[in-house]
């Protein structure tokens, strides 16, 4: 399944729930208030001076990580039914983590440095982070309807982020 089907499978799937349209909205009033909040670059200049070196590009870290861990997130629609499937979803969440944390640092990419610097682009990751503790707390505490939820949380800032940094992610067919 591409990128575009899966971000729009799990809107639809989001919009089916009860509750959905005011998480999302609330998800969006989040990356909102972190937009007005983001601090300033203190946390790339920390990076810089302890030596941080990106090795990747943003566009790979997404691809081959943030991707494949938030498709699991989004994917887990049933409760799981067996010890496998919670480690499997633990997993994607610290996974989500541990990207979305470099992810905030930036990449090799053309565009990497200067997105980060962007107080939206902070917003987004920020938000991205948080549902991701989220999720991962859930799944520890074995949690399903909180899962969703974080999930739900997840959604928007990671459509809101391809639309304004990478819009053909969005619109790919």
């Amino acid at each position: 399944m591409n990128e575009k089907k899966t971000l729009y499978a799990h809107s639809a799937r989001a919009g089916t729930r009860s509750g959905a349209p005011v998480r999302l909205l609330s998800a969006f009033a989040a990356v909102a208030v972190a937009a007005l909040a983001a601090p300033s670059s203190a946390q790339q200049a920390e990076a810089a001076e302890e030596g941080f070196t990106p090795l990747v590009s943003i566009r790979e870290l997404m691809e081959q990580t943030i991707t494949p861990a938030t498709n699991t997130i989004w994917g887990a629609y049933e409760p799981p039914t067996e010890e496998e499937q919670w480690k499997a979803l633990e997993e994607a969440a610290v996974t989500l983590l541990a990207a979305a944390n470099v992810n905030a640092l930036g990449g090799t990419g053309p565009m990497d440095n200067e997105w980060v610097q962007q107080p939206s682009w902070k917003a987004f990751n920020d938000v991205m982070i948080q549902a991701g503790q989220d999720a991962l707390e859930a799944i520890r505490a074995r949690d399903h309807d909180a899962l969703l939820e974080a999930g739900d949380v997840l959604y928007p800032p990671c459509e809101g982020c391809h639309q304004q940094f990478n819009p053909g992610v969005v619109n790919a067919q």
